[in-house]
Protein backbone atom coordinates (compact mmCIF):
# COMPACT_ATOMS: atom_id res chain seq x y z
CA UNK A 1 0.00 0.00 0.00
CA UNK A 2 2.57 2.99 0.72
CA UNK A 3 4.73 3.83 -1.81
CA UNK A 4 8.59 4.52 -1.34
CA UNK A 5 8.60 8.22 -3.14
CA UNK A 6 10.54 11.05 -3.23
CA UNK A 7 9.37 14.40 -3.27
CA UNK A 8 10.27 17.04 -4.98
CA UNK A 9 11.92 20.29 -2.89
CA UNK A 10 10.10 23.25 -3.89
CA UNK A 11 11.66 26.68 -2.86
CA UNK A 12 9.97 28.06 0.76
CA UNK A 13 12.25 26.33 3.48
CA UNK A 14 9.41 26.83 6.34
CA UNK A 15 6.76 25.10 4.04
CA UNK A 16 9.53 22.29 2.92
CA UNK A 17 9.72 21.50 5.94
CA UNK A 18 6.36 19.55 6.39
CA UNK A 19 6.31 18.72 2.73
CA UNK A 20 9.88 16.46 2.76
CA UNK A 21 7.87 15.15 6.00
CA UNK A 22 4.72 13.96 4.49
CA UNK A 23 3.73 10.31 4.98
CA UNK A 24 2.74 9.21 0.94
CA UNK A 25 0.68 5.87 0.63
CA UNK A 26 0.37 4.69 -3.46
CA UNK A 27 -2.08 2.05 -4.97
CA UNK A 28 -0.36 -0.73 -6.13
CA UNK A 29 0.66 -1.65 -8.25
CA UNK A 30 2.39 1.96 -8.41
CA UNK A 31 1.11 3.50 -11.63
CA UNK A 32 0.90 6.82 -13.24
CA UNK A 33 -1.82 9.25 -13.86
CA UNK A 34 -3.09 8.63 -9.97
CA UNK A 35 -5.89 10.84 -8.98
CA UNK A 36 -4.45 12.31 -4.99
CA UNK A 37 -5.86 13.24 -1.79
CA UNK A 38 -3.85 15.80 0.30
CA UNK A 39 -4.34 15.03 4.04
CA UNK A 40 -4.90 17.58 7.10
CA UNK A 41 -4.38 15.52 10.24
CA UNK A 42 -5.98 16.57 13.28
CA UNK A 43 -4.00 18.33 16.12
CA UNK A 44 -2.36 15.45 17.40
CA UNK A 45 -0.64 14.88 14.19
CA UNK A 46 -0.42 11.57 11.87
CA UNK A 47 -2.00 9.03 13.50
CA UNK A 48 -3.72 6.01 13.25
CA UNK A 49 -6.47 7.75 11.46
CA UNK A 50 -4.11 8.60 8.90
CA UNK A 51 -3.62 4.95 8.37
CA UNK A 52 -7.30 3.61 7.76
CA UNK A 53 -7.68 6.76 5.42
CA UNK A 54 -4.89 5.56 3.54
CA UNK A 55 -6.11 1.89 3.91
CA UNK A 56 -9.62 2.38 2.74
CA UNK A 57 -8.27 5.51 -0.17
CA UNK A 58 -5.80 3.32 -2.12
CA UNK A 59 -8.17 0.79 -1.85
CA UNK A 60 -10.31 2.49 -4.44
CA UNK A 61 -6.91 4.25 -6.58
CA UNK A 62 -5.99 7.42 -4.71
CA UNK A 63 -2.29 8.05 -3.78
CA UNK A 64 -2.66 9.73 0.04
CA UNK A 65 0.07 12.51 0.67
CA UNK A 66 -0.23 13.79 4.48
CA UNK A 67 2.12 16.40 5.35
CA UNK A 68 3.28 16.56 9.29
CA UNK A 69 2.71 19.93 9.78
CA UNK A 70 4.99 19.13 13.53
CA UNK A 71 8.28 19.07 11.57
CA UNK A 72 8.10 22.82 10.92
CA UNK A 73 10.53 24.35 13.09
CA UNK A 74 9.51 25.98 16.84
CA UNK A 75 6.00 23.80 16.04
CA UNK A 76 4.82 23.17 19.63
CA UNK A 77 0.59 22.79 19.67
CA UNK A 78 -0.72 20.16 22.47
CA UNK A 79 -4.31 18.97 21.67
CA UNK A 80 -6.15 16.67 23.94
CA UNK A 81 -9.88 17.39 24.39
CA UNK A 82 -11.88 20.35 23.22
CA UNK A 83 -11.92 23.02 21.61
CA UNK A 84 -10.47 22.14 18.56
CA UNK A 85 -8.36 25.39 18.62
CA UNK A 86 -8.78 28.48 20.69
CA UNK A 87 -8.55 32.29 19.07
CA UNK A 88 -4.85 32.36 20.20
CA UNK A 89 -4.20 29.50 17.61
CA UNK A 90 -6.02 31.52 14.82
CA UNK A 91 -2.30 32.56 13.31
CA UNK A 92 -1.08 29.05 14.08
CA UNK A 93 -4.45 28.18 11.54
CA UNK A 94 -3.42 30.43 8.97
CA UNK A 95 0.21 28.75 8.54
CA UNK A 96 -1.12 25.10 8.55
CA UNK A 97 -3.58 26.42 5.75
CA UNK A 98 -0.35 27.70 3.67
CA UNK A 99 1.51 24.83 4.20
CA UNK A 100 -1.51 22.58 2.68
CA UNK A 101 -1.48 25.09 -0.47
CA UNK A 102 2.24 24.47 -0.24
CA UNK A 103 1.41 20.58 -0.63
CA UNK A 104 -1.43 21.62 -3.35
CA UNK A 105 0.83 22.99 -5.83
CA UNK A 106 3.92 20.50 -4.19
CA UNK A 107 1.67 17.54 -5.61
CA UNK A 108 1.12 18.86 -8.62
CA UNK A 109 4.64 18.75 -9.91
CA UNK A 110 4.74 15.07 -9.30
CA UNK A 111 5.40 13.03 -12.48
CA UNK A 112 2.91 10.39 -11.30
CA UNK A 113 -0.13 12.68 -10.07
CA UNK A 114 -3.62 13.54 -12.03
CA UNK A 115 -2.39 16.89 -11.75
CA UNK A 116 -6.43 17.83 -12.40
CA UNK A 117 -7.45 15.31 -9.89
CA UNK A 118 -6.08 16.70 -6.56
CA UNK A 119 -8.18 16.62 -3.53
CA UNK A 120 -8.05 17.79 -0.20
CA UNK A 121 -9.37 15.82 3.30
CA UNK A 122 -9.26 17.42 6.76
CA UNK A 123 -9.63 15.71 10.07
CA UNK A 124 -11.09 17.51 12.95
CA UNK A 125 -8.86 20.56 13.24
CA UNK A 126 -7.17 19.75 9.66
CA UNK A 127 -10.75 20.32 8.58
CA UNK A 128 -11.17 23.55 9.84
CA UNK A 129 -7.97 24.04 7.52
CA UNK A 130 -8.75 22.62 4.70
CA UNK A 131 -12.14 24.27 5.03
CA UNK A 132 -10.29 27.66 4.57
CA UNK A 133 -8.30 26.96 1.59
CA UNK A 134 -9.51 29.02 -1.07
CA UNK A 135 -6.47 28.81 -3.24
CA UNK A 136 -6.69 27.09 -6.94
CA UNK A 137 -5.89 23.80 -7.62
CA UNK A 138 -7.75 21.51 -5.78
CA UNK A 139 -10.75 19.51 -7.40
CA UNK A 140 -13.27 18.75 -3.97
CA UNK A 141 -12.74 18.92 -0.30
CA UNK A 142 -13.72 16.93 2.20
CA UNK A 143 -14.22 17.75 6.09
CA UNK A 144 -14.73 15.65 8.44
CA UNK A 145 -15.06 15.78 12.20
CA UNK A 146 -15.78 19.73 12.12
CA UNK A 147 -19.18 21.52 12.28
CA UNK A 148 -17.74 25.03 9.85
CA UNK A 149 -19.53 26.73 13.30
CA UNK A 150 -16.97 28.59 15.96
CA UNK A 151 -16.92 31.86 18.43
CA UNK A 152 -13.16 32.33 16.82
CA UNK A 153 -12.27 33.69 13.59
CA UNK A 154 -11.91 30.58 10.62
CA UNK A 155 -15.07 29.32 11.27
CA UNK A 156 -17.24 28.99 7.78
CA UNK A 157 -16.00 28.04 4.73
CA UNK A 158 -13.94 29.81 2.07
CA UNK A 159 -13.26 27.36 0.18
CA UNK A 160 -14.10 28.57 -4.10
CA UNK A 161 -17.85 28.51 -4.67
CA UNK A 162 -16.94 26.35 -7.93
CA UNK A 163 -15.77 23.37 -6.01
CA UNK A 164 -17.85 20.51 -4.49
CA UNK A 165 -17.53 19.98 -0.67
CA UNK A 166 -18.57 16.82 1.38
CA UNK A 167 -18.81 17.64 5.17
CA UNK A 168 -19.50 14.20 7.69
CA UNK A 169 -19.54 14.91 11.50
CA UNK A 170 -21.49 12.50 14.35
CA UNK A 171 -24.38 13.86 15.40
CA UNK A 172 -23.27 13.67 19.25
CA UNK A 173 -19.43 14.71 18.92
CA UNK A 174 -17.86 14.93 22.44
CA UNK A 175 -15.84 17.86 20.50
CA UNK A 176 -18.81 20.06 19.96
CA UNK A 177 -21.32 19.65 22.91
CA UNK A 178 -20.76 23.68 23.61
CA UNK A 179 -23.90 25.53 21.46
CA UNK A 180 -21.13 28.09 20.17
CA UNK A 181 -19.24 25.03 18.36
CA UNK A 182 -22.43 22.58 17.73
CA UNK A 183 -23.40 23.85 14.17
CA UNK A 184 -23.54 22.16 10.87
CA UNK A 185 -21.54 22.84 7.56
CA UNK A 186 -24.76 22.82 5.88
CA UNK A 187 -25.24 26.23 6.69
CA UNK A 188 -22.11 27.27 5.08
CA UNK A 189 -21.88 25.30 1.98
CA UNK A 190 -24.15 27.98 -0.34
CA UNK A 191 -24.44 27.28 -4.12
CA UNK A 192 -21.12 25.02 -3.92
CA UNK A 193 -22.19 22.45 -6.62
CA UNK A 194 -22.72 18.86 -5.21
CA UNK A 195 -22.04 19.43 -2.42
CA UNK A 196 -24.11 18.64 0.86
CA UNK A 197 -23.37 17.51 4.78
CA UNK A 198 -23.83 14.11 6.49
CA UNK A 199 -24.55 14.02 10.05
CA UNK A 200 -24.30 10.28 11.18
CA UNK A 201 -26.58 8.91 14.10
CA UNK A 202 -24.54 8.57 17.29
CA UNK A 203 -21.69 9.27 19.02
CA UNK A 204 -18.44 9.82 17.72
CA UNK A 205 -15.35 12.06 16.26
CA UNK A 206 -13.66 10.02 14.14
CA UNK A 207 -15.54 9.18 10.94
CA UNK A 208 -13.19 6.80 9.53
CA UNK A 209 -14.29 2.84 10.31
CA UNK A 210 -18.16 4.29 9.80
CA UNK A 211 -19.88 2.49 6.70
CA UNK A 212 -21.81 4.95 5.62
CA UNK A 213 -18.82 7.95 6.15
CA UNK A 214 -16.95 5.60 4.05
CA UNK A 215 -18.99 5.15 0.97
CA UNK A 216 -19.30 9.25 0.86
CA UNK A 217 -16.00 9.74 0.73
CA UNK A 218 -15.19 7.26 -2.14
CA UNK A 219 -18.67 8.22 -4.12
CA UNK A 220 -17.94 11.81 -3.52
CA UNK A 221 -14.29 11.37 -5.18
CA UNK A 222 -15.34 8.94 -7.79
CA UNK A 223 -17.41 11.61 -8.76
CA UNK A 224 -15.65 14.30 -9.19
CA UNK A 225 -12.45 12.90 -10.38
CA UNK A 226 -11.58 14.15 -13.56
CA UNK A 227 -10.55 11.43 -16.27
Amino acid sequence: MTGCTTLLAGGDAPLEQTWQAARIFRPEPAAADVPVVIYAHDCAGPDEELRRWADLLTRHGYAVIAPDHRARAGRVHVCGGPPLYERGDVEMLATREAEIGYAVRQARTLPWVRHQAVFLLGVGQGAVVAGTHAGSGVAGYVLTAWTCTSPHPRGGLATPPTRPVLAIRWADDPWFTDPAWNGDCEASLGSRPSSRSLILDGRGHAVIGDARAERAVVDFLRLHTPR
